[in-house]
Parts: structure tokens; sequence; C-alpha cells
């Protein structure tokens, strides 16, 4: 099965992002919580002044948060994906609401799927012993980037487990299903 990476960049509309605040507010970073957020938890995206007309299924913000269609969603929950789904209430710049709905996909599974001796990346013969040898050192700088097939368990919406990669992996089999629902998301092959 092949992989690809999930973009927020769009070949015809740009890069599309925007901030996100929280209800209740948070005392750390968002980008640092990697535990499930309280029941009541909904949020506001304002996106940026340079997307004028929102039409995918797929975003990030600035704030680390990614951002799903209702209709992703949908598909993604029928995938079994470890994902925690918060209300969100989408605006352009000017305040107007978006035409979607639309949540924050909270909580990927990070899965532990890194190639450390086919892939290429700085500090290999470090950070590959740091791998039998705790603590566990971060992969930060990737030339080429390879999964370990056999421990990627079917997991088919995920983030890579000790690598700092900010690009959520979706599998060709999901990819396939978003495409035949007409789904609008870029990817990255890898």
């Amino acid at each position: 099965m092949d992989y690809y990476f999930l973009e927020s960049q769009y070949p015809r509309t740009g890069f599309i992002s925007g901030g996100t605040t929280f209800t209740p507010e948070m005392d750390t970073n968002y980008s640092a919580i990697d535990y499930p957020l309280p029941d009541d938890t909904k949020a506001e995206v304002e996106l940026f002044s340079s997307v004028r007309s929102l039409k995918v299924d797929y975003f990030e913000t600035v704030t680390g948060t990614r951002v799903v269609s209702n209709a992703f969603k949908t598909l993604l929950e029928e995938t079994g994906t470890n994902v925690q789904f918060i209300p969100a209430v989408v605006r352009y710049h000017n305040d107007r609401p978006v035409e979607k709905t639309y949540w924050i996909a909270h909580l990927l599974k990070q899965v532990d799927c890194f190639d450390y001796e086919r892939s290429e990346y700085g500090r290999k013969a470090v950070i590959a012993a740091s791998v039998h040898q705790p603590p566990r050192k971060l992969v930060k700088v990737i030339s080429k980037l390879v999964l370990d097939p056999g421990k990627i368990g079917g997991h088919h919406f995920f983030m890579l487990a000790h690598v700092q990669l900010l690009k959520p992996i979706i599998s060709s089999e999901l990819y396939d299903t978003c495409k035949k629902h007409t789904l609008k998301l870029h990817v990255a092959t890898i």
C-alpha cells in the first residue's frame, strides 16, 4: 500500500491556513497537547485574508490544528482512526462564515513506522542508535523518507512517532475512498 502526506497547499488555491482559538482557553500551546481535550471544547478558526473561497476538505492552521470537513470526518470515523473531533466554526477574514461544516482533528495516532535504515536524515548514526538505547532522539532533518510497512499496523490516517513532521499521513486506500466521494484533498507521495 502507498502512503501520502496531506498538504495545506493546493495547486490552484494556494496555501490555506488561519488561526485557531479554543473555548475553554488552553493553558499551553495546542501543538504540545497529546492528550484528549475536554468534551465541551469548541474551536473558532479565522482564515487568512488571502483565502477568499474555502472549497477544500483538509487544511492546517498556524497554531498546529488540522481542520477536516464534515465529509472527511465521516470517512475517518468509518476507518476507526484515533481522532477526537472538536466542533469548529470557520470564518473568512471578514467574519463571514464558510459554506461547509468543519472539525478540528485532534490526537492523531502516532505510529512508530519510520524506517531508520532506508531513510536518509541528519545525524543518522546517533538517532538510529537511540532506537535501541534510549532516550529516543527525534528525527528532524529528512532528505529521503521511507516507511516500514510492517509497523504501520493497518492505520490509514496518522502522524509519525519520533519524527518532527507536522503533516499527517494518509493511506492510498483511504485516499482512493476520499476521491470516490469527491473530497478535495491535496497529497504528496511519500
